[in-house]
């Protein structure tokens, strides 16, 4: 079985860079038409000015290779991406812990700009793929 790999530029920092960085992690892996560059980013924006204001630490990336090494798989064949019409974007949400991912999640899924921004994010989306998350914890190893 191969590693699945691909390479990622940090999108939107700055404000990001002055919080301590939580031990509970969710990544979103999403496809977008290239075309929804800019809607999507102005989207994320928003999402980020939302979660600051609740001490989360959001980072959105986008793929920036699409070859494959040895050894390893890109991630645009196992998102079934097409590196010449889409973009692979992930975000990286940093919580303080399970239960403060979960108090969050709640507060912001009964806020009407909150749905109306996530809203916005799935019309941005390429049609039909969905969002891919995942929750993981920090390992001391």
């Amino acid at each position: 079985m191969g590693l699945t790999m691909g390479k990622m530029i940090l999108m939107d920092t700055a404000e990001n860079d002055r919080r301590e960085e939580g031990n509970y992690v969710e990544f979103v892996l999403y496809r977008i038409p290239k075309k929804n560059h800019e809607p999507m980013l102005q989207t994320v924006r928003r999402i980020i000015d939302i979660v600051a204001k609740e001490d989360v630490r959001f980072d959105c990336f986008g793929l920036i290779g699409s070859e494959d090494l040895p050894g390893f798989t890109n991630i645009t064949k196992t998102m079934s991406a097409n590196p010449g019409d889409e973009e692979i974007w992930i975000n990286m949400v940093s919580y303080k812990g399970r239960q403060h991912r979960d108090e969050i999640v709640a507060k912001i899924s009964n806020d009407k700009e909150s749905q109306e921004i996530y809203g916005k994010l799935m019309s941005l989306i390429t049609p039909g793929s969905g969002l891919t998350n995942g929750e993981f914890m920090r390992l001391n190893a």
